[in-house]
């Protein structure tokens, strides 16, 4: 069985700024984006630790998941 992974909120607020700041958009919709990509989001975590880190894998992951052909 996997090992859950546990996020802090404080990490997960700071996430939610960056990608704000990134995309545009406000905490609510930052948060419902960290939440649509949680598997992925926990992976980076996993990985990379910092926040700053995580977003700019995230963004990256997501452009490519998202782009407009």
């Amino acid at each position: 069985m996997e090992k859950e992974m546990i996020i802090s909120e404080k990490k997960l607020e700071k996430l939610a700024k960056r990608l704000s700041k990134e995309f545009g958009i406000g905490m609510d919709e930052a948060y419902e984006l960290i939440y649509e990509e949680w598997e992925l989001v926990e992976e980076l975590f996993a990985v990379h630790k910092k926040a700053k880190t995580v977003k700019e894998h995230l963004v990256r992951r997501m452009n490519e998941l998202y782009r407009i052909a």
